[in-house]
């Protein structure tokens, strides 16, 4: 299993090999061009995204219980369908798809 460290910026945990973290953005140490370059080369951001949905480390929801589907959100944070990652509270919601995107009860 590869090494946790925590971010000196935003203390979340990432992998002791990266270079940014993926939380924050913040610098962790000296890559230089070469993974940066190789990153750029197959499309990749080094920097997390985070406008989808919340990260988990490893599956593991805050709660402390397993996120089946890694957005972030177990059955028992409120999860409502923990089979699919675009569906967990506070999730952006489609009106009329016929999915409760967002776990309010409604499709709205």
């Amino acid at each position: 299993m590869p090494a946790l460290i925590p971010c000196a910026s935003c203390g979340e945990h990432v992998l002791g090999s990266s270079c940014v973290c993926v939380h924050c953005g913040a610098k962790l140490r000296e890559c230089g061009l070469r993974s940066t370059a190789a990153a750029a080369l197959m499309g990749l951001s080094l920097v997390g995204c985070d406008k989808i949905a919340p990260e988990t480390d490893y599956g593991v929801a805050e709660s402390g219980y397993v996120d089946e589907d890694g957005d972030g959100y177990s059955a028992d944070d409120g999860d409502c369908d923990d089979d699919n990652a675009s569906v967990y509270p506070g999730a952006p919601e489609v009106d009329g798809d016929g999915v409760d995107s967002n776990c309010d009860g409604e499709d709205s």
